[in-house]
């Protein structure tokens, strides 16, 4: 008997041990990689072959697998490595890790089976993915010789015939029925031996008729440099990882499209991730007119199914190019040779569950694993990026003009202290009101950035000072005019506005604070204005983000305000104006990203003006103008600005010159959260004293800086050290690593 261990895959976070199974001999081809069914307790669940088992275990007995969800191998080589390389890296569980690979957390469904006296007697299972599927039509040799015989009295079916032998692949009932084909003739057909029919798998595409025309652009200097560069990685293969740092609007996309081709045309597959769902339209378009069926798209809005198909033509290479967001770095491929990361130093990419992992991180891993190159771009990019590229780790690529030969924009930095001195209470400065009102009369456009959702930031009591806090979470409600409700950005909570205050019962309670509900309001009240909001309450429903941007690039609006989603990689040429709103809202965060975080996000926005050929205005709207961070955004100096903050980071130790891991504890009770935080701590200063030489340092506990959730308290611990392989590895054989409260962040993009 052949036996096989097999990871478990269950929603839950602490199941680090594999079982052994036994294969029944109709499933002997069964080996490492496969997807299976097995009977778990009384469940009947999905698992992953990790190895193969000398022999049954002696502990427990020996169930065999009931099935395979495939024909072939989920898991190639490569993929197995990976998963095994993100367990151990993110300190989650093999089937953690590896549920990351296929389209859906599970892809099986289990249903209750019951007994005549509604006794639960076991459950069954039926796979959740559905293959959708159509009838097709073939001509057979019979059917050939019959079209050369020709019988003119049978001429729907000489008819029919023509059309199957002039085709070069099966065809579909729906399209015979195009050309007058009609079932009739093509079930006579069939009766006689002249068609076939067959069932085939039809691949569901979102995106499908969505092209434009093909557009080359006349490459610059730099952008053929770069090229060059990225393209000898691609034909004599190898692995190499280029920075491709480009200011705003100098053509970095034009990059990407030229080294997809190379790779493409050396018959390679290429993974183009992007950030932002909003950000996948306008570059699929560009994509999709160069590469025709050749790309699949792939986001969090497209269904379980929808994404089965995706992951099913990158792997029978019926794709060449795949963009998505950070999911589609686990997608299976056949010949992978090119993986980009446009906007690379998005927060975004960073999973915010368990398991915590960055899609660049494990995007480099998948491309050292199969030797192929990676092309990091971005206007900002991240520092530890930056300073890879400075050390010679990274192939450093600059592109310091624009394109099209235009100018930076020209950025205004607003004062808003003056504003309010004199007597000037909207979300609007008088510059920025003035340059809206300009711009709407001259038939241009503006972009207006707000990185706060709802229409009030909080709501207070005028006499006691209490805010309005949801009472599951630690954190301010936040009124939305959709609804007239109040509502949690962390649990979802939803409340009723109140009539008096919860505390002091006064019934002068006020609204402070400005959400993108509010200042829409106020900008809508300016005359030839047209205003269109995108945030995460606008964009809820499938192809949202592509709707309003293209009823914005059409002219219907001529002002797009929202989140941070209207800030990055649009390309706009009529968009002369850009209004930042609160410019500094982020900066003063304790946390040791929030100058890089700010400063990128200003630039990028900035950056959306003038890319046409008319010159750009930015007015950049802030508390504290004289804040070095807010002064080198608006020069778009980013050199300057990775200089002193690097020179910061080596003076506090944070990366890149240290890592760092974030665990987090979370209890219902804060006393007993705040133990078991502090028994970690423990744990981990007892390491830190016998291996001195580590430089390890130890900082907490402390509160989460929203220190409740969900009705869950969080405790935060930071570990620094250079290496942390000592720190992984001892906390992978402690009791920690199990407990289901006890969360690890490896390399957080947020210590707060």
């Amino acid at each position: 008997m052949k036996y096989i261990n097999v990871a478990i895959n269950l929603p839950v976070k602490n199941l680090f041990k594999q079982f052994t199974y036994a294969v029944p001999p109709q499933l002997d081809h069964v080996d490492v990689g496969w997807r299976v069914v097995v009977p778990f307790g009384y469940q009947t669940v999905e698992g992953f072959v990790t190895s193969l088992a000398a022999a049954a275990p002696a502990e427990y007995e020996c169930k065999e697998i009931l099935a395979t969800l495939d024909t072939r191998p989920w898991f190639d080589a490569e993929m197995l490595a990976t998963a095994n390389w993100l367990s151990e890296y993110y300190l989650c569980s093999p089937a953690e890790a590896m549920r990351l690979f296929i389209p859906g957390k599970t892809s099986i469904k289990r249903q209750a089976v019951y007994n005549d006296e509604g006794k639960l007697i076991a459950y069954d299972y039926e796979n959740k993915l559905k293959i959708k599927t159509r009838i097709c039509f073939v001509v057979t040799k019979a059917g050939r010789e019959a079209l050369v015989a020709y019988n003119k009295r049978l001429r729907a079916q000489m008819h029919a015939l023509e059309v199957l032998a002039e085709a070069e692949r099966p065809l579909s009932g729906e399209e015979l029925a195009s050309v007058q084909v009609s079932a009739a003739t093509l079930r006579i057909l069939c009766e006689k031996g002249w068609s076939e029919r067959s069932e085939q798998r039809v691949l569901r595409n979102s995106y499908a008729n969505r092209t434009e025309l093909k557009e080359s652009l006349h490459l610059t200097d730099e952008q053929r440099q770069a090229v060059e560069a990225i393209g000898s990685a691609i034909t004599e293969p190898h692995q190499e990882t280029f920075l491709l740092q480009g200011i705003t609007g100098s053509g970095k996309t034009e990059v990407y499209l030229r080294a997809a081709a190379q790779a493409m045309e050396a018959g390679k597959q290429v993974l183009l991730l992007v950030p932002e769902i909003a950000l996948t339209a306008q570059i699929v378009k560009r994509f999709q007119a160069w590469f025709g069926d050749e790309v699949a798209v792939a986001h969090s809005k497209l269904s379980q199914n929808e994404r089965a198909d995706v992951w099913y033509k990158m792997r029978t290479n019926s794709a060449k190019l795949l963009i998505g967001v950070r999911s589609a770095v686990f997608a299976p491929f056949s010949d992978l040779g090119l993986i980009i990361i446009d906007e690379e130093h998005e927060s975004s990419y960073k999973q915010d569950e368990r398991p915590n992992y960055h899609a660049r991180t494990v995007a480099l891993k998948r491309a050292q694993l199969s030797g192929i190159p990676v092309v990091l771009g971005s206007a900002t990019p991240d520092l530890e990026s930056f300073y890879k590229a400075r050390q010679g780790t990274y192939t450093h690529l600059r592109l310091l003009q624009r394109a099209n030969g235009s100018m930076l924009p020209h950025v205004e930095i607003a004062d808003m202290r003056l504003e309010l001195q004199r007597g000037n209470k909207s979300v609007l400065s008088a510059a920025l009101n003035d340059a809206l009102l300009q711009t709407a009369v001259q038939g241009e456009q503006a972009i207006v950035l707000l990185n706060r959702r709802g229409f009030s930031t909080f709501v207070m009591c005028r006499d006691c000072g209490e805010s309005i806090v949801c009472p599951h979470c630690a954190v301010a409600l936040v009124y939305h005019s959709a609804g007239e409700a109040m509502r949690c950005h962390y649990c979802g909570n939803t409340a009723p506005i109140p009539d008096e205050c919860p505390n002091c019962h006064s019934r002068r309670i006020r609204f402070f604070g400005t959400g993108t509900q509010k200042a829409e309001a106020e900008i809508a009240e300016l005359p030839e204005i047209r205003i269109l909001r995108m945030d995460q309450d606008s964009t809820v429903k499938k192809f949202a983000h592509e709707d309003i941007l293209k009823s914005f690039s059409s002219g219907e609006y001529n002002v797009l305000l929202g989140t941070q989603m209207v800030a990055k990689g649009h390309d706009i040429p009529n968009v002369t104006l850009v209004g930042i709103l609160s410019a500094d809202s982020t900066l003063n965060l304790p946390d040791f990203r929030a100058s890089e975080r700010t400063f990128a996000l200003l630039t990028q926005a900035a950056g959306r003006a003038g890319r046409g050929d008319r010159a750009g205005h930015v007015v950049l709207q802030t508390y504290d103008p004289d804040n070095p961070v807010i002064k080198l955004a608006a020069t778009q100096d980013y050199d300057a600005f990775a200089a002193s903050e690097l020179e910061i980071r080596q003076e506090l130790g944070y990366p890149p010159y240290t890592e760092i891991l974030k665990i987090t504890v979370l209890d219902k009770e804060e006393v007993r959260g705040s133990s078991l935080a502090q028994r970690i701590v423990n744990f981990l200063q007892t390491l830190q004293l016998e291996h001195p030489e580590q430089e390890l340092l130890v900082l907490g506990p402390f509160p989460a800086i929203v220190a409740k959730v969900r009705d869950l308290y969080r405790m935060n611990i930071l570990v620094k050290c250079p290496q942390m392989e000592l720190v992984k590895r001892a906390l992978w054989n402690s009791e920690f690593k199990e407990c289901r409260n006890v969360f690890f962040d490896v390399d957080p993009v947020s210590v707060v």
